[in-house]
């Protein structure tokens, strides 16, 4: 009886090693889940994307629950949460929030998943809290079947300094959005003062002041693009992200023309990290070795016609995608963005917002 227990541990053992073999061995797509429940946090679940990953993932073994949010919701609801968070896994928000985050302890570091370095350079948190998925351009858009490419603004600055623009451009009436926080940073930042109110220099804030002062106020509820082609609203152009701008190009047909700005546009660098409580460390591991590879972020982007950060799963990206990617990066400081951006926003509504 002995000698037969022994045998069946000894290929008990030899079973477990076989396991974990083949889970050290296996990368990206090939990681798969082990049934263990997640709780995702997303402002990335819109239009569809929720679902599908919950079924994709389910595929592959993943258990996932997701809740979806805007970003500045997310980010808040995790302060809010703290230790007691459900939460496992968040992806989506953009950098801004990403800074926050670490600065409140509220995420881990882990060791880089293998498609680390098939992300473009300098998306990636170099401390290793958090990995870049998607790379969303934050464009100045106008419809380029009203305005010609000549006649269109070529930068932010445009807006409130030339006069021809006045009332034609959205102006936002919330400020919590990740798009708008972007924008924001990318005006404010060309201003830096470190004696300046807020780090910013008054020319900055009489900028700023310009710029809510001449743009016509979202309708609340209403979409930029449904406002451009409205024959009654004086709005050709406004804010927009990259790949919001081919789902409503073929939902309106508008045709979407962009500013290319010699500073280079803000890039809201969408990824993925695992919150320092979770109680599933090695699932919500798991997850990220699998979502954020070529093969996952290849199929997303081809779902959902988004740029992703992997560089070998960019070949599935539209054109339009990777032409709007392509335009260089504005150098931001992206840490006195998520040091002073809710200071800056509240200024903003109690100062020009009108």
């Amino acid at each position: 009886m002995k000698k037969f227990l022994a045998v069946v541990l000894a290929l008990c053992m030899i079973a477990a090693l076989g396991v974990s073999a083949f889970a050290e061995d296996a990368k990206g797509a090939d990681v798969k889940g082990t049934g263990v429940p997640l709780t995702i946090y997303t402002n990335s679940g819109s239009s569809g994307r929720a679902d599908w990953l919950k079924e994709r993932a389910a595929q592959d073994g993943y258990n996932l629950t997701i809740v979806e949010e805007g970003a500045g919701a997310v980010q808040q609801r995790l302060i809010n949460e703290g230790e007691a968070t459900p939460c496992d896994v968040v992806f989506g928000l953009n950098a801004i929030i990403w800074n926050d985050l670490i600065s409140r302890d509220i995420l881990v570091a882990i060791d880089p998943p293998s498609w680390a370095g098939e992300v473009s350079e300098g998306l990636n948190d170099p401390a290793g809290y958090y990995y870049a998925i998607v790379k969303q351009a934050i464009l100045l858009a106008y419809d380029a079947n009203q305005v010609a490419p000549e006649d269109a603004p070529k930068d932010w600055p445009d807006l409130w300094e030339n006069e021809a623009f006045w009332t034609k451009y959205e102006s936002q009436i919330k400020l919590t959005g990740g798009t708008t926080r972007n924008v924001l940073a990318g005006i404010l930042t060309r201003y830096a003062d470190p004696d300046g109110e807020l780090g910013v220099s008054e020319e900055g804030w009489a900028a700023i002041g310009e710029f809510f002062a001449h743009g016509t106020p979202v309708e609340d509820g209403v979409d930029l693009y449904a406002q451009m082609v409205n024959p009654d609203s004086p709005v050709l152009m406004g804010q927009m992200w990259s790949s919001g701008a081919d789902q409503y190009d073929a939902q309106y047909g508008v045709k979407t023309g962009y500013a290319v700005p010699e500073v280079g546009i803000p890039y809201a660098v969408e990824g993925v990290a695992i919150v320092k409580t979770t109680k599933n460390l090695e699932e919500a591991k798991r997850f990220v070795e699998w979502f954020g590879s070529a093969q996952i972020q290849g199929e997303w982007s081809e779902q959902f016609k988004t740029m992703p950060a992997n560089e070998l799963a960019a070949e599935k990206a539209p054109a339009s995608q990777i032409a709007m990617c392509s335009i260089p990066a504005q150098d931001i400081d992206w840490a006195l963005v998520a040091a002073n951006i809710d200071s800056w926003c509240e200024k903003i509504m109690l100062e020009y917002m009108q």
